[in-house]
């Protein structure tokens, strides 16, 4: 069969393509797949580093009924731990229990703790006013039940504007996963170098995932001009420091959220630490001073936001592009057919053709708390046949590959 004669037929059946994506993600296909092997896409991109370099880092784990993830913090006063607040909140927005935290300090590898590394946690805060809808303030203390060793790290405060401008060199650091893909959680402290970008550039970036950039709230950083380092996974709380004048290290910000799978050519977003010092300022001064304390924000329970189909469709075909790369950048009648599942998830077949294979599958997106990175995720599972035995045989015959994240 001529390859034109084959491209009439697989363009005749593109209307199937919603129907098919269904039995591409058939229970009975999870046997004899593959994963694409991918670049690393995190701080792995970065070096190791020792506890001694950055003192101030923590380790967090919630361990619930329902619940378990890691995050990472700073050590900002000696009973206090800076985090995102959607570290501490349940998916449906409640504060979790402070009895399910444990807070690692002074210690670079997990596998290496004593009994005194390790912190219970008392009470969970999240800054004020935070929003699910926007991300905005993504902060929060853990209060520990006992003092810690470990110094606080310096935080940015009005006089420090001058360390937000675009092309100012920060430093981000975490225990978060080394690859998008991956499900191994490392167990040793990594840091990277990435740069704060310009608003425009930010906006543009970031529009697709979260409802509007604040330059005045947040700060986005990318490792131009390599774009080789971003955060991942498990590093959502972390610090991103700086450096004063005086050669003072300093935190500018808390990793919030990323973009898709830690593509590392797009901006990660962070809360601007110099708009919730004065809040961070006020709760140390009570709990090391005996101070009055702050008024304790409950936030209201979590309405995520609507996913529209049309960013449904944008974030499957930047998935595409950068799992599948040339195969799918290069591919002939791509075709990305979306339908809504739930008020924030969408379902998208997709179907594509490449040095005579044919590309199909199904790609589900969602918006969530950014437990996996970004607020707005994904999963799917690509089928690769050889084009002739599908067009005229029962797929189920043909031999094929499995791709699935």
């Amino acid at each position: 069969m001529t390859e034109m004669r084959m491209l009439v037929r697989i363009v005749a059946s593109l209307m199937l393509v919603a129907g098919l994506a269904a039995t591409a993600a058939s229970a009975d296909d999870r046997t004899g797949g593959k994963r694409e092997p991918r670049a690393d896409a995190s701080i792995v991109n970065g070096t190791s580093v020792s506890i001694g370099e950055l003192p101030w880092l923590a380790h967090i784990v919630y361990d619930g009924p329902v619940d378990d993830y890691e995050c990472t913090g700073s050590v900002v006063a000696p009973r206090l731990v800076m985090t995102a607040a959607h570290c501490v909140l349940s998916e449906a927005g409640h504060i979790q229990s402070p009895a399910n935290f444990q807070v690692v300090t002074g210690a670079s590898d997990l596998k290496q703790l004593t009994p005194a590394n390790v912190s219970g946690v008392v009470q969970a805060l999240v800054a004020p006013g935070f929003s699910i809808s926007t991300l905005r303030p993504d902060a929060a203390l853990l209060v520990l039940g006992a003092p810690v060793s470990a110094p606080p790290i310096p935080l940015a405060d009005s006089t420090d504007a001058g360390l937000y401008g675009a092309g100012t060199p920060i430093t981000i650091a975490g225990w978060g996963l080394t690859r998008g893909d991956s499900i191994k959680t490392p167990t040793v402290l990594r840091k990277g170098e990435t740069v704060i970008q310009g608003t425009p550039f930010c906006r543009r970036k970031i529009g697709r995932i979260s409802s509007g950039y604040d330059s005045g709230a947040q700060l986005c950083a990318a490792s131009a001009p390599r774009f080789e380092v971003s955060s991942c996974n498990g590093d959502s709380g972390g610090p991103s420091i700086a450096v004063r004048p005086d050669g003072t290290s300093v935190q500018v910000g808390v990793i919030s959220f990323g973009v898709v799978g830690c593509d590392t050519r797009n901006p990660e977003v962070h809360t601007r630490v110099d708009g919730i010092s004065l809040w961070v300022g006020q709760w140390i001064d009570a709990l090391e001073h005996g101070g009055p304390a702050p008024a304790v924000f409950v936030p209201r329970l979590l309405r995520l936001p609507p996913l529209t189909i049309g960013d449904a469709r944008y974030l499957s075909w930047e998935l595409m592009a950068f799992d599948f790369r040339n195969r799918f950048l290069q591919g002939r009648f791509k075709e990305i057919a979306c339908r809504r599942i739930e008020r924030s998830k969408v379902k998208c077949g997709v179907f594509w053709y490449h040095a005579r294979r044919v590309y199909i599958g199904a790609i589900t997106t969602y918006l969530s708390l950014p437990r996996e990175g970004s607020p707005l995720n994904f999963s799917y599972r690509i089928k690769r046949y050889g084009a002739a035995c599908w067009l005229y045989r029962n797929p189920r015959g043909c031999p094929r590959a499995l791709f699935y994240r």
